[in-house]
């Protein structure tokens, strides 16, 4: 049974945020990225997909734990029809529920902009966006090794819409809270070593 993450933080990421979206694709294995692109990419395209992102016009979600450290990542992108989400946890955090956190959060940001159908492709091999999309309700076709789900949304309500902008205000707001203590252990951290250091060179021998 998959457990539930301890700590953390989902938000939106910002324009300035591009490389860590680049930094975190690139760092795939092949198979997680055919699984994530529905095909195999190079480094090269990779990085060129990442240079198209809007990030005024879309949204992309960074999952963060306790030490700051991206481990997942969401993206919609928004249609005329319906908007498309993409989902990507890295391979060492899976198993935590992070992927079904942003699925969430996603779907209700999706909700928040006025989305009225979202919709997820993915391999007919990837189990766990399969159970994630059931999950999630939504409907799911396969053809030809690829899979559909869709959902249709609901309006947001006035109500749903303030919750959400508090939302977005504490998860951005503890995202540089639990950055700050991350680099604050750090820099204790160094201190105390080269404290060490120079006490044992200050030490007498003998």
């Amino acid at each position: 049974m998959a457990r539930k993450i301890d700590f953390m933080i989902i938000r939106p990421l910002t324009v300035f945020e591009r490389e860590t979206v680049n930094s975190f694709y690139l760092a795939l294995s092949p198979d997680d990225r055919r699984k994530r692109f529905c095909c195999s990419l190079s480094d090269e395209t990779i990085s060129s997909y990442v240079d198209g992102l809007n990030f005024t016009r879309d949204t992309i979600l960074g999952a963060f734990d306790e030490q700051a450290q991206i481990v997942g990542l969401a993206e919609l992108v928004r249609g005329a029809e319906a908007s498309e989400m993409a989902f990507s946890v890295r391979p060492d955090k899976r198993g935590q529920k992070i992927g079904t956190m942003l699925m969430e959060r996603l779907l209700s940001r999706a909700r928040m902009c006025g989305a009225r159908k979202v919709f997820v492709m993915f391999l007919s091999d990837n189990t766990p966006m399969r159970r994630m999309a059931l999950r999630a309700g939504m409907s799911v076709q396969t053809a030809d090794g690829e899979s559909h789900a869709e959902r249709e949304l609901l309006p947001a309500s006035a109500q749903e819409l303030t919750r959400w902008f508090i939302e977005e205000g504490f998860a951005h707001s503890g995202y540089f809270s639990t950055l700050g203590m991350a680099q604050w252990g750090s820099l204790v951290d160094r201190s105390a070593s080269t404290t060490c250091k120079r006490i044992g060179a200050l030490a007498p021998i003998g």
